[in-house]
């Protein structure tokens, strides 16, 4: 009888970790899914503001305080982005169509906050160009902010779309 109780007391102990480990595990996939889901739509208002910018620099739509403005918006946003990137929430942890976030950010964490600061400085360069009015000043700012911002990020940081 006492081998019969310690045989159960052993069993709930293993079943209990199980749960409880179990728990954690989709506590963390779930906080990972929401990185994920909030990171996405952090991008996607960064493209939402890169459409106006863009528009005025191809076909002169809009005027410079849209871009001022939009490149504002942008600058916000580069102080939320590191946050939305903790470890484990790259391909690999999740599927290819959740996140096209690579290793390399958590293996170059460094070289994906000066990517981030890049982006933070030549939006804010942007506002204050676009402030001034000058549509040639203003273009040639956006091709760096393109180049080192957003590229400076996507090129060695972000995967191709999933099929």
């Amino acid at each position: 009888m006492n081998r019969t109780i310690k045989l159960t007391a052993l069993a709930t102990v293993v079943a209990l970790t199980g749960i409880f480990t179990l728990g954690m595990q989709t506590s963390d996939a779930a906080d990972g899914k929401a990185a994920i889901e909030q990171r996405r739509a952090l991008m996607k208002s960064i493209s939402k503001d890169f459409k106006p910018i863009k528009a005025y620099v191809k076909s002169g739509k809009g005027s410079a305080a849209d871009v001022a403005k939009h490149a504002k918006a942008i600058n916000a946003s580069t102080g939320k982005i590191l946050a939305l990137f903790p470890k484990g929430t790259g391909r690999g942890d999740f599927s290819d169509k959740e996140t096209r976030a690579l290793a390399a950010i958590w293996k170059d964490w460094a070289g994906f906050e000066k990517a981030n600061k890049a982006l933070a400085d030549e939006s804010a360069k942007l506002a204050s160009i676009a402030g001034g009015g000058d549509q040639k000043a203003i273009a040639k700012q956006v091709g760096v902010m393109g180049k080192l911002g957003c590229g400076g990020c996507h090129k060695p940081f972000r995967g191709a779309k999933a099929k």
